[in-house]
């Protein structure tokens, strides 16, 4: 687009607009974007399709800890407990913990019911590692 004397015409997002004045130093503009990326955040948990991590298992994956394992460890559950839950043997919860093996979703399932967590946070740090 230009204007009638040939200058180039630009136009932007109210967002974009509040991004470039955040990034040049405006305060208001980076109290917009504030406000604006807080009400999405909020937006994407309540409409489900967004979830936080609990610090815990944040704390397990930062220590380089197969989720799994964090998940089991968090909730002083034995192998042999958290494989019956699963309804799997200790040999495949041990193949799940080590990575030799990927667990099914319903397998993740049954650890997130038996730890009392969102079944999408496991199936989550599994489909990242499908991918």
């Amino acid at each position: 687009m230009t204007t009638t004397s040939g200058e180039e015409l630009i136009v932007l997002t109210r967002r974009e607009y509040d991004v470039l004045l955040a990034q040049l130093g405006d305060e208001d503009a980076e109290d917009r974007m504030t406000i604006r990326l807080v009400d999405e955040a909020r937006a994407a948990l309540d409409a489900g399709t967004e979830f936080l991590l609990p610090v815990w298992f944040s704390d397990g994956l930062m220590a380089n800890r197969n989720p799994i394992r964090t998940v089991r460890e968090h909730c002083s559950r034995t192998p042999a407990q958290m494989a019956q839950a699963a309804g799997i043997t200790e040999e495949q919860l041990a193949r799940f913990e080590s990575g030799k093996a990927l667990p099914p979703a319903a397998i993740l399932d049954a650890i997130s019911a038996d730890a009392g967590i969102d079944p999408r946070i496991l199936r989550r740090m599994y489909e990242e590692t499908d991918a």
